[in-house]
């Protein structure tokens, strides 16, 4: 995956750390609220239902399925960080939605 160097979860993600994939819904407005911006600090999970992962990581319960994930490594590639992790546990939670997608117009401004 890859993360913009100027976003919060970079810092979590050097070698070693661990972190959940959550696959979101399509139409639901879960996705949204990890779209607004959130305080420094803020807690961006305080009002979503959630499930401890065995990774220690939060799962989204709303979401389709979740993937428990340990970074590798990483690569510079401009203003991001190319993250190589490896799946160690994961789980399909609803079989009946569709993966959330979001395009955008251009790569240079989001």
């Amino acid at each position: 995956m890859a993360v913009a160097r100027d976003r919060a979860m970079e810092s979590m993600t050097h070698i070693g750390d661990r972190f959940v994939l959550n696959i979101l819904d399509e139409g639901k407005q879960l996705r949204k609220h990890f779209m607004k911006k959130f305080a420094p600090g803020e807690d961006r999970f305080a009002s979503l239902s959630t499930t401890e992962a065995s990774n220690g990581c939060l799962i989204l319960n709303d979401a389709l399925a979740y993937l428990e994930c340990e970074v590798k490594n990483r690569m510079e590639c401009g203003d991001h960080w190319v993250i190589y992790a490896q799946v160690q546990n994961g789980k399909l939670l609803n079989n009946e939605g569709v993966t959330a997608v979001h395009y955008r117009k251009t790569g240079t401004f989001y």
